[in-house]
């Protein structure tokens, strides 16, 4: 994937990235980015953070259009939406989510799924693997993966601190919500924690050789239930 591209012409094939799994994740990272397709490779145009105050699915629309209005492109161009699917916040995966299928049925283009752990794995050093992602942390619990020193990434689930020694990491890679359970673990066993970086340009790094999904069937990932379902089973007794 080269670094950058001059925006293009009204026959270009764009793709557009999409990273709004983990807000709370490497602020100020570009939550849309815009590629010219040129054969298999993908260059960069441009790409934006989510402006401060921007709300819901309304801001990242308004975003995505500012960066294509800017840009010269055209809805028409877009070929192929990519997004990241989680896990990660319950709010912001329904509002990205919804808004590529929203988008992938209204353009008719080809839309991919990257799960948020492929997208994080793009930003991690050789030097740092076996590397810990966690994603989507709370109650002392995280939604853990395990980035090797091939590269792949393989997803274990929610695991607390007490899992972190028979894993053989060297760094963990966790936004601010990290429980200080797994800081205090790591510190002990030498292991670094790092900020995770996700953003729109890993995750269209991330889904070369994935393969495109029915919009219709688009979902995200969620690594427990949203919070409002587990409080009407306990009220409801379901």
């Amino acid at each position: 994937m080269n670094p950058t591209a001059s925006p293009s012409s009204l026959n270009q094939r764009i793709t557009l990235a999409m990273e709004l799994s983990n807000p709370s994740a490497s602020s100020g990272a570009s939550v849309v980015a815009l590629f010219a397709k040129h054969g298999d490779e993908h260059r960069l145009i441009d790409s934006a953070p989510i402006k401060k105050g921007a709300r819901g699915s309304d801001g990242l629309m308004a975003l995505i259009e500012q960066l294509c209005t800017k840009n010269t492109i055209a809805p028409k161009q877009i070929s192929t939406l990519i997004v990241s699917v989680g896990p990660g916040g319950y709010t912001s995966l329904r509002i990205s989510t919804t808004s590529a299928k929203v988008l992938a049925l209204t353009l008719g283009c080809s839309l991919i799924a990257v799960p948020s752990d492929q997208v994080a794995a793009q930003a991690i050093g050789k030097h740092d693997r076996p590397a810990l992602i966690a994603l989507a942390s709370k109650n002392q619990h995280t939604h853990a993966s395990v980035l090797d020193v091939s590269g792949e990434v393989r997803t274990l689930g929610m695991i607390d601190a007490d899992a972190i020694e028979s894993l053989g990491v060297k760094a963990i890679y966790a936004d601010a919500h990290l429980p200080e359970s797994f800081q205090q673990r790591a510190a002990s066993l030498g292991i670094f924690v790092r900020p995770i970086i996700l953003d729109a340009i890993h995750c269209a790094k991330a889904a070369v050789g994935i393969s495109p999904t029915d919009p219709e069937r688009l979902e995200p990932i969620y690594a427990r239930e949203p919070d409002a379902i587990t409080q009407w089973r306990a009220r409801h007794g379901d």
